[in-house]
């Protein structure tokens, strides 16, 4: 289904000064006033559109939303964000992602959402995010790779995110086992996979992306000092839809070398990038404590630990929360 607005605006986008509004309406079938009222709504959202009576409309600035238009514009890729479904609003971005892919949406199909009512993390924690202030998408894979290999995909895309801060506002970011993103110590964002599989093959698989972009975690006093955002860091405005194309791109080159069966180079320069590897911490699953070196991450997306005694030890990502010791 065409959506009107987002065309208008593509078109003006198009072009190389102004557009006139009969060439607009011409092209899409709709009358010079439907053209004109919808240049309303989209200067009441932020955007800076001239209009001249006689040469037409022409696009000045556009607001930081995160309308696929804007996004696919520039967007450099083949698989990630040729579909892009958006929501102002919704409960969560994974559960329409996970039913669009049981209707057969296709692979790299992209859900984005300005604000979730019910977004969560791993182990079923809620994730604040303020409207219009972060990223909030899930994106749809169709891997063929076994269903114990799904933390491939949580690996490659922290990586991704990673990669994408780094190279669009030259801030580090490391990434802390299993699923979680850090700069400077606290936590700006986190990955959660969930699976559609049988036995010996993956149906489908829903990762979805949450990244503190433009978000004040000082103002909230329950997060303040265990979260961040790339802004408090960077001590500016960042713009949303610049880094989500650079996570998309990421995805992209990443998900390449998944497919080729290079995972081994993605581990790799996943424990580069790793907050924990060489330094000790406290795993705690339900009652249990484990202490000792966090060593490696293996092809399982098991953590290698050298525990006190200098036994080596495969933890689990599953029920457990892994703390850094001071």
């Amino acid at each position: 289904m065409i959506n009107i607005e987002e065309e208008i605006l593509r078109l003006i986008m198009d072009a190389d000064d102004y557009i006139s509004g009969e060439s607009v309406a011409d092209r899409l079938s709709i009358s010079r006033s439907a053209v004109w009222k919808h240049i309303r709504k989209m200067r009441r959202e932020g955007f800076r559109i001239d209009a001249n009576p006689r040469s037409g409309y022409r696009l000045v600035s556009c607001p930081d939303i995160l309308k696929p238009v804007l996004i696919k514009n520039n967007l450099n890729t083949n698989l990630f964000g040729n579909d892009i479904v958006y929501y102002i609003k919704t409960e969560s971005t994974n559960t329409i992602a996970n039913n669009l892919a049981i209707d057969g949406a296709e692979e790299g199909t992209v859900v984005i959402a300005e604000e979730q009512t019910k977004g969560r993390g791993r182990l079923d924690r809620s994730w604040l995010s303020p409207a219009y202030k972060n990223i909030l998408m899930s994106v749809i894979f169709r891997p063929n790779i076994e269903p114990l290999k799904v933390f491939n995909l949580t690996m490659l895309s922290s990586l991704s995110v990673v990669k994408a801060i780094e190279s669009t506002t030259n801030i580090k970011a490391q990434i802390k086992w299993p699923n979680d993103v850090y700069i400077e110590n606290k936590k700006v964002g986190g990955i959660l996979t969930e699976l559609n599989a049988e036995q010996d093959r993956i149906n489908f698989a829903i990762v979805g992306i949450g990244l503190n972009v433009n978000f004040d975690s000082s103002r909230y006093s329950e997060i303040k000092d265990i979260a961040t955002s790339i802004s408090n860091v960077a001590g500016r405005p960042v713009s949303r839809i610049s880094l989500l194309q650079s996570v998309l791109q990421e995805l992209e080159e990443s998900y390449k070398l998944l497919k080729a069966g290079k995972v081994d180079l993605i581990r790799r320069d996943w424990n580069k990038h790793s907050l924990v590897i060489g330094k000790p911490v406290r795993i705690i699953s339900f009652d249990k404590i484990e202490e000792g070196i966090a060593e490696s991450v293996d092809g399982d997306g098991c953590l290698i630990l050298r525990d006190n005694m200098g036994k080596r030890k495969k933890i689990l990502s599953g029920d457990v929360s892994l703390r850094l010791k001071e």
